[in-house]
């Protein structure tokens, strides 16, 4: 028997098969299948199958053929003449009738020339889906309600109402080739086909089942001896070559993120790409603490030439002027706002301090000022020159006090731009320019015999000399770019040749005081510098290609900080972003590793938080149920939008009790926010306006730390004044109830917590040889129910795993221990690892019940993989920037988020692997094929981000 199934789409484009046996091309088909949907393609499939198994008893196997489009139609370039061939080779047509079938061309060609070639007769209907209806009056198909076949060629072809086969239900999901019904429906399109009645086809194919099965049950009880012995030697092999092919997955995700790590800075987006790949190979804690810390690297900002400037506005904007000038926002990385271009190009770009100015100066002088307060509507309001010289405007400066100071090599101009839409002229600088303050009362320049000259500028714009101060002594060269002002104007940091900065507390412009010097390590010396905005953090660039952070935090003693390699020639300019966790670094004209790099910096040292927010204090932070909002601080307590935004927006705050601040904690429902002692509640339906639940509760004392259990409606709440934890009921949000006091406990910030079932409590006794559990009702006081022995050191942080049968508990000595807690009366140790170099302040346990961090007073934050309780595996030690000592930690509900709180504000690091292989994908270009031999010689090209 032969069966072509040919499979035409609407589209013109042909389904695909696998290939079966194949006989010689000239065989004769008994019939042609065509169908169009992919749903049909399946129903034809098993229709095919059932003709297939129905016909072996009387079939010969030598004439099977079945016609496959991927071997005889998509080979050829000629389809409809392959097709045309293959039916002009068959006797029956098979039409799968549906919609989709009606609409498509292939399938109205196919059912055309068949009509004109063959007889109605030979047509066999099978209805998929769709309607049918036949208009007996008429003796035609009723073409008012009949979708399912094509009105075109079909309307009159049958003189009487032909026999269609209803396959509707084989495209239920629970329908089975062995389903009963098969039988009769295979049977309905075999007897024209074979000319047998359908009662004779069903009784042989039954008889022929009945000795099959006989043959199968002998053949079976002399196989199974030798499948069992086979069955355990295959699993065996199986098992033995899956932990091969596992352990080598393994090795080469770690290689990987080694590879990644050496060349991070240089090449980030290669980098990243290595990344997701090492984490496609296999999750190892090397790969996920990779991911976790991704966010330090640079990122690249594609040049389009020669990139001569860039520069942060106060709203976040990076400009970037290369053969043109575009606006981006780091924050939400898209299409850039292109806000010129032409020749010259632009030399130098200044905004605003309020970010809603940009000025833009060209080599010949031209000057253009922009209004930029609209991104979507960039508009220039006025235009002006100045003489360029020899080598053009190497600076601008807009300050606070409406000035416009245009640089040279050699001297410059003061303009004033007050009134945007005229610029004017007012003042040229004296000798040759260094820097200008932020607000335009003071400036420096070189003078000839090597000396720098301190002068105010007044109203008028009309410098006056002040003070002298000692240059370098190796000089300037292009001194514009190597002194800068701190932006309240009291400091002024100079760079020179000699690879030190001299560094002067000016807020007396007439008695500057000299301030530590600043050494680097650099062969040519410093060409830039720039402050933080909190003038905490100086950045200095080096001919090298090196950025050297320090911490000017404490003026008189100077520390330095990160050193930032990702240029491979010198860097020509810096630009803190308005709060001084984004570094912006411009390497110079033959910077072959990207002109433009974005640093995620702390301070003076890199981190990999996503963000960072001006919380104040060090209690716990608090998620809400969904995951929305967070609770941080605690002096005073303030809420977040943290619901997927590119940036946590701030909320609210709520009041707080004391100068020691409070502990607050979302209830279940998501909208309630508590605190205490006494427990009082917020509502917080409207975040930005909390309203007060508990209102006439005065309270004196704020507590170290709030709970909430997660299924009851109650509260464990640890007080500061001693060594007391009360429960308290919270059914009624407006009237807290107190349930009972538990004493000889500490109150340590995370020293307690409740099981995800809400039936255990957990805290340590104030004796420091153990932590306590008790059962929790609601309703009565809570019940010993066990004691966790603790011989390594006071327990100081508690956290249960989502499975409620582990407890992690961190001690002052720096220890993290899991204990199984399922038999609350006989704890058992599973395993444990000090990590910490002082006592661990904080724990938290992710819901995914595979990681866990924890916080010390070594100021670390680490990551643990927790999935083998026995053998809990550092992760990765964050890169916060700079020591958190004492923090607190937190997931949040839906995982995405770790919030670690402390004195120096609030970090939040993303931890979801799926979001940070996006978001690796989306900051790096795929990589290249021979990048992926390099690193991957061994393995066929599949780039990770395609």
């Amino acid at each position: 028997m032969t069966v072509p199934a040919a499979a035409a789409s609407g589209g013109g484009t042909v389904s695909r098969e696998s290939s079966t046996a194949v006989e010689h091309p000239a065989a004769e088909y008994d019939a042609f299948i065509s169908y169009s949907h992919a749903w049909d393609r399946e129903v034809a499939k098993a229709l095919q199958n059932g003709l297939q198994s129905f016909g072996r008893p009387w079939y010969r196997p030598r004439t099977l053929r079945l016609f496959r489009d991927e071997t005889n139609l998509t080979a050829s370039p000629h389809l409809w003449r392959d097709i045309e061939a293959g039916l002009s080779r068959s006797r029956w047509l098979v039409v799968m009738a549906s919609p989709s079938a009606a609409a498509s061309r292939w399938v109205r060609q196919e059912i055309a020339w068949w009509l004109t070639h063959r007889s109605a007769d030979t047509l066999l209907i099978a209805w998929t889906d769709g309607t049918l209806a036949w208009d007996a009056e008429r003796e035609s198909f009723d073409w008012s309600r009949t979708d399912a076949l094509p009105y075109e060629v079909m309307s009159g072809a049958f003189a009487q109402q032909p026999r269609w086969v209803d396959l509707r239900w084989l495209r239920s999901p629970e329908q089975t080739r062995s389903d009963p019904r098969l039988v009769d429906c295979v049977a309905e399109f075999v007897a024209p086909l074979t000319g047998r009645s359908k009662d004779e086809l069903i009784g042989d194919h039954v008889r022929q089942r009945q000795r099959a099965r006989r043959r199968l049950r002998a053949t079976v009880a002399v196989l199974t001896v030798l499948l069992l012995l086979a069955v355990a030697g295959g699993i065996t092999a199986y098992d033995q070559r899956n932990r091969a092919r596992a352990q080598t997955l393994v090795a080469q995700s770690r290689q990987l993120v080694a590879e990644a790590a050496s060349i991070s800075d240089t090449h980030p987006d290669l980098a990243r790409q290595l990344m997701v790949q090492a984490y496609r190979f296999a999750p190892t804690a090397e790969a996920v603490g990779a991911l976790v810390e991704s966010h330090a690297m640079p990122r690249a900002v594609e040049r389009h030439g020669t990139v001569r400037a860039a520069a942060y506005s106060s709203r976040g904007l990076l400009v970037v002027a290369d053969d043109t000038v575009r606006l981006l926002d780091p924050a939400r990385p898209g299409r850039p706002v292109t806000v010129d271009r032409g020749k010259p190009g632009v030399r130098a770009v200044a905004f605003s301090p309020d970010g809603d100015l940009l000025a833009l100066a060209r080599a010949d002088g031209r000057i253009r000022l922009l209004d930029v307060s609209d991104t979507g509507r960039v508009r220039t309001l006025s235009t002006g020159r100045v003489p360029a010289g020899r080598w053009g405007l190497a600076a601008l400066d807009l300050t606070s006090s409406g000035l416009l100071v245009a640089m040279r090599e050699t001297g410059g101009a003061v303009l004033d731009v007050r009134d945007p839409a005229r610029l004017r002229r007012l003042a040229d600088l004296p000798g040759d320019p260094v820097a200008v303050s932020p607000t335009g009362e003071l400036l420096v320049t070189a003078t000839p015999e090597g000396k720098l000259r301190l002068w105010t500028v007044s109203g008028s714009a009309r410098p006056r000399g002040v003070a002298t101060l000692p240059a370098p002594p190796r000089g300037l060269e292009q001194p514009v770019r190597r002194a800068t002002f701190s932006p309240e104007g009291q400091t002024l940091a100079v760079a020179g040749g000699d690879s030190r900065v001299l560094v002067w507390d000016v807020a007396d412009p007439a008695r500057p005081v000299a301030r530590p010097e600043l050494y680097a390590q650099s062969r040519f010396g410093i060409h830039v510098v720039a402050f933080s905005p909190d003038a905490a953090t100086l950045a200095a660039g080096d001919s090298d290609g090196t950025v050297a952070l320090w911490d000017l935090s404490d003026p008189l003693r100077p520390r330095p900080g990160d050193r930032l390699a990702g240029h491979t020639a010198g860097v020509r300019a810096l630009s803190f972003g308005p709060d001084g966790h984004s570094l912006a670094s411009v390497g110079a004209t033959d910077d072959a590793a990207g002109a433009v790099r974005l640093w995620s910096v702390s301070g003076s040292e890199r981190t990999s938080a996503s963000t960072t927010l001006p919380a104040d204090g060090d209690h716990p932070p608090s998620f809400s149920r969904d995951s929305r909002l967070l609770a941080a601080g605690g002096r005073p307590t303030t809420v977040w939008r943290v619901d997927g935004a590119d940036t946590p927006r701030f909320a609210s705050a709520v009041e707080t009790v004391s100068v020691t601040g409070q502990a607050a904690a979302f209830g279940t429902d998501g909208r309630t926010l508590f605190s205490g002692l006494p427990v009082t509640a917020w509502d917080l339906t409207d975040p930005q306006r909390p309203r007060g639940l508990t209102r006439g509760t005065s309270r004196t004392w704020g507590a170290s730390d709030v709970q909430v259990n997660p299924e009851l409606p109650v509260l464990a709440v640890a007080s500061r004044t001693g060594e007391t934890v009360e429960l308290w009921n919270v059914r009624d949000r407006t009237r807290p109830r107190l349930l009972a006091e538990l004493t000889d406990v500490d109150t340590w910030p995370h020293a307690l917590a409740f099981s995800p079932d809400g039936a255990l409590l957990a805290a340590p006794a104030d004796d420091g040889d153990r932590v306590r559990l008790w059962k929790v009702s609601a309703r009565a006081r809570p019940t010993p129910a066990g004691n966790v022995p603790t011989p390594d050191g006071k327990a100081t942080a508690l956290v249960f795993d989502p499975d409620g049968r582990t407890l992690l508990v961190g001690d002052e000595t720096g220890t993290l221990t899991v204990w199984d807690v399922s038999r609350t009366g006989r704890p058992v140790r599973k395993g444990a690892s000090t990590r910490h170099t002082g006592e661990v302040s904080g724990a938290a346990a992710h819901p995914g019940g595979e990681l866990a961090a924890t916080a010390g007073l070594d100021g670390r934050v680490r990551l643990w993989n927790v999935r083998d309780p026995a053998r809990p595996v550092e992760v990765t030690v964050l890169s916060s920037g700079d020591l958190y000592p004492g923090a607190a930690v937190g997931f949040s509900p839906d995982g995405r988020l770790l919030a670690v709180s402390g004195d120096r504000g609030m970090r939040l690091w993303t931890v979801d692997p799926d979001t940070l292989l996006r978001r690796l994908c989306a900051e790096s270009a795929g990589i290249r094929r021979d990048q992926w031999a390099q690193y991957l010689p061994d393995r066929p090209y599949d780039p990770p981000c395609a």
